[in-house]
């Protein structure tokens, strides 16, 4: 089976996928969390990023899909650690497996002690690259990418990503220094190329849900 990555992430009117105080809480509806349990139901890991276990907190295992195998968390941690009080700890069906640098290998094993799977690589930065690798030979091929702008970046940057699966919800934020679903210091090669396209638009009242294919 060929390895897949998607992205999940749910934005405003304007485009901005947090709040001015960097979260995102109360502007989706159950209607988008059952439509996010339905994308984790399907998926064998799900990556997420450090800043968005300590913005959000958020609850991995499944409650909208009934008799669905939860899938795995895998943590990325770039810098320090995270403390061991995070939901992604208490309420995972799997112990999670963080993917880290040699620099801060130490540190997490002193906080998350018998609470996670560590794999620390052997460089200063997290390639994408390498993490899908890793998760390749661990046997899952069915990725779910839940890990903000930065790393939605990082990922689209290096040619990694399928599928694109967008939340519109109806607020405007307007303050123009909030990120993006992708959040880089450059653009993405070829960006104005056709690479994207729709195959999916459903709507709930006022929420619309997008889905789009990389047809490269």
């Amino acid at each position: 089976m060929k390895q897949t990555l998607s992205i999940n992430m749910a934005m405003s009117i304007d485009g901005k996928v947090a709040r001015p105080d960097g979260r995102w809480y109360g502007l989706t509806s159950e209607a988008d969390k059952r439509q996010m349990d339905n994308y984790r139901s399907k998926s064998d890991a799900i990556i997420i990023g450090k800043n968005s276990i300590i913005n959000d907190n958020p609850r991995i295992k499944l409650k909208f899909v009934e008799n669905a195998i939860n899938p795995r968390p895998i943590i990325l941690i770039r810098r320090g650690t995270l403390t061991p009080d995070k939901k992604i700890f208490e309420e995972s069906d799997h112990i999670p497996l963080v993917i880290c640098c040699k620099a801060n290998k130490k540190e997490i094993e002193e906080n998350l002690k018998n609470r996670v799977e560590i794999h620390a690589l052997d460089s200063d930065d997290i390639d994408p690259k390498k993490v899908l690798g890793i998760l390749s030979r661990l046997g899952y091929e069915r990725i779910l990418l839940e890990g903000g702008p930065k790393l939605n970046y990082a990922f689209l940057k290096q040619g990694l990503v399928n599928r694109i699966h967008i939340t519109l919800v109806p607020f405007l934020i307007g303050m123009k220094t909030l990120p993006a679903i992708a959040d880089g210091d450059t653009d993405l090669p070829d960006f104005d190329k056709k690479k994207w396209k729709l195959v999916s638009s459903i709507q709930e009242e006022s929420e619309v849900f997008l889905t789009y294919e990389n047809i490269e």
